[in-house]
Formats: structure tokens, C-alpha cells, sequence
């Protein structure tokens, strides 16, 4: 999208869902107990990886259609090795202290919040190379991959699959990664954009649609933890299936534009940079997850700040 003809309902949302990410690595609510985190860290914060691959596949169609598909690509894992690379005296003890397997998994998918950047980075080029599927091919990968994903929370979740944990280890879950959690919401942003879906749809019905899907996700987050024989990360839930597609198309759908990027310069920073803050002051501070929440928001707009201030936005961000 064209910097003149930004969504402003788009890049809002992106902020907004920003903040959410943060709170799942720093819940502010958690002094309230474990049913707060269920709705918010583990429910509703939940809808922020989604939505973002959804806009990331949504984005990729119009690269695509350029024929500037896999300079995307290019594009997103050089701003990977890039973060990477910023990140690195952080987990570089961590590295050090493990074996060639496990740090070559954090190497290829990703320090911390940084498996997303991986993870799209993989099913974009993927979705590139498979680009000139029909819309039916194109729709059977995503059904199918998102389908597994679901399969294997639940799997876990009642204890009828383990899988190895010499594989599935954080950065790499079974059920959150490139295969099946990344390719089928980037699938269903890049059908929705070759559809023209938005033009079809009302606001109306998108809002009911949003509505719905969001009592959903906390509702079934409530229910994992309730009655799921053992705990599973909460990544992968089947009312988010239609609660960040309505979401995402109900923005789309807003009327506003907006003539700058800056909403989505701050969405993207505060995403990127506020695990460094976080992870900083859970090694070294006595603070409560309410004051890391604080401290990481507001230092990540202040670097964001800086970032634009001195013109790194587009190598960055």
C-alpha cells in the first residue's frame, strides 16, 4: 500500500495488536490471578501473531503480483538476520552453553519473539514458489497446515500425541511454527487479496463476525485450561481461525486513510524491541509484570523514536 493511501483502521489495529504481544511476554494483568491471563495473555493477546500473518500474506499478494514476490522475501529475512543480530548479546550466553543442535535451531527459527520473523520469512517463500496454484490448491495447503496445527494442539492438549523434544523445542513447537501456523494465515491473507474478499463482505457482518470470534478465543482458552488432561501453549486456538480473518477484513473494510507510516513503524518497533527490555529486567530487576509491561512500551516508543529520528526505519522496521 501506497505510503499516500495507508489504512489508518490497518495500522491502528497493528499497534494495537502490538501492545498485546507485549503483554503476552509481560502480562500486566497477571496480579489479578489465572483467570485474567487466560482471557488476556493466553485468550484474547493470543490474536496478535495471526492477524499480523494475515496482513504479512494480504501484502505479500500485492509483491506477487508485481512480480516482486521474492524480493519480499529478501526483504523480511534480511530484516530477520538484521534482528538477529541486534539480539545477540542477549541469547549469545545461552548459545554458548548449549550444543551445535539446539543453537542451530535458535540460529534458523529464531531468538524468542523473533520465531515469527522466521516463520514468515519460510512461508513467504513458500507461498512465492507455489504462487501460481489455482485458488482451490492454494486453499487445500492452508485447510490442510491449519487443520494440522489445530490437530496437534489438541493432540497435546489431551495427551494423545507428544512429539520429540529433541525437535520441538522452544523456538520450534510442534504446534506454533513456519508449517502450521505461519503458511495457512499467510494463505488465507494472500487468498483474501487474490479473492477481492473484502469487497464482498459488509462491515455489518464483519463486526458481528469479529464479535463472535473474540468470545470464542477467550471462551476456549478458558475451556483448554479447564479441561485439557495437560497444559499446551495457546498459539494455535480454533476460534482464531475466524476470529483474526474477521478482524483483518473488518480494518481492511474501514473507511480512512492515513498519509504516513508512522502508526506502522510503532506497531513494528514496539514489536521487535521490547523483548530486549523484558528480558533485561527479568534478569535483572525485582519489578512486577505490570512495571515490565510499562517500562518495555515505553522504551520501545522511545527507540522507535530514535529509529526514525535517524532515518533506520526502512532497514529496520
Amino acid at each position: 500500500m501506497a505510503s499516500a493511501m495507508r489504512s489508518r483502521a490497518v495500522d491502528l489495529l497493528k499497534l494495537l495488536l502490538a501492545f498485546m504481544v507485549v503483554g503476552i511476554h509481560a502480562n500486566p494483568f497477571a496480579p489479578l490471578g489465572r483467570t485474567a491471563i487466560l482471557l488476556t495473555g493466553d485468550g484474547l493477546f493470543r490474536l496478535g501473531v495471526p492477524i499480523f500473518l494475515l496482513f504479512n500474506g494480504y501484502f505479500l499478494h500485492a509483491a506477487v503480483a508485481r512480480e516482486r514476490g521474492w524480493a519480499y522475501v529478501k526483504h523480511a529475512g534480511t530484516l530477520y538476520v538484521l534482528w538477529m543480530l541486534i539480539y545477540l548479546p542477549l541469547y549469545w550466553p545461552v548459545l554458548a552453553a548449549r550444543g551445535l543442535g539446539p543453537n542451530l535451531r535458535t540460529l534458523v527459527f529464531g531468538y524468542w519473539h523473533l520465531w515469527y520473523l522466521a516463520g514468515m520469512v519460510m512461508a513467504a517463500a513458500l507461498i512465492v514458489a507455489v504462487s501460481r496454484w489455482s485458488n482451490r490448491a492454494l486453499f487445500g495447503l492452508m485447510l490442510a497446515t491449519l487443520l494440522g496445527g489445530l490437530g496437534i494442539t489438541y493432540g497435546m492438549a489431551f495427551d494423545l500425541i507428544a512429539p520429540n523434544k529433541l525437535i520441538f523445542s522452544d523456538p520450534l513447537l510442534a504446534n506454533r511454527n513456519p508449517l502450521v501456523l505461519c503458511l495457512p494465515y499467510m494463505l488465507a491473507g494472500f487468498l483474501i487479496a487474490r479473492s477481492t474478499l473484502t469487497d464482498r463482505l459488509t462491515i455489518g457482518w464483519l463486526q458481528v463476525a469479529a464479535f463472535v470470534g473474540v468470545v470464542l478465543v477467550l471462551a476456549e482458552s478458558l475451556l483448554l485450561a479447564r479441561y485439557a488432561i495437560k497444559g499446551v501453549a495457546h498459539d494455535n486456538m480454533i476460534a482464531l481461525g475466524l476470529a483474526a480473518p474477521a478482524l483483518m477484513l473488518l480494518a481492511l473494510k474501514w473507511p480512512g486513510t492515513l498519509a504516513t507510516r508512522v502508526l506502522s513503524d510503532y506497531a513494528s518497533g514496539i514489536y521487535f524491541i521490547h523483548v530486549a527490555f523484558v528480558a533485561l529486567l527479568f534478569r535483572f530487576a525485582d519489578f512486577g509484570r505490570p512495571a515490565i509491561y510499562a517500562c518495555a512500551v515505553a522504551g520501545s516508543i522511545l527507540l522507535v523514536w530514535g529509529i526514525r529520528r535517524a532515518g533506520l526505519e526502512r532497514r529496520l522496521l
